[in-house]
């Protein structure tokens, strides 16, 4: 194979890798968007779950203190 084949070769690969890598860093772009909606999701059931606690200790007149301590 001749120099000038054998850099072009070397061309279409690295033109190959830089598609690769920007198709790869896309389907991370949209993996981040999904982790941080449901990150939001989880993030609000935690603080309604934390406001039912808080709710349910104000019901039984607080919280109550372990014996022996």
């Amino acid at each position: 194979m001749s120099v000038v084949g054998e850099a072009l070769g070397a061309i279409r690969e690295a033109l190959k890798l830089a598609d690769d890598v920007k198709r790869a860093g896309e389907m991370l772009k949209e993996l981040s968007k999904e982790v941080r909606i449901d990150l939001r999701d989880h993030d609000r059931r935690i603080t309604r779950l934390e406001a039912q606690w808080q709710t349910a200790l104000d019901l039984r007149g607080g919280p109550r203190k372990i014996e022996g301590n």
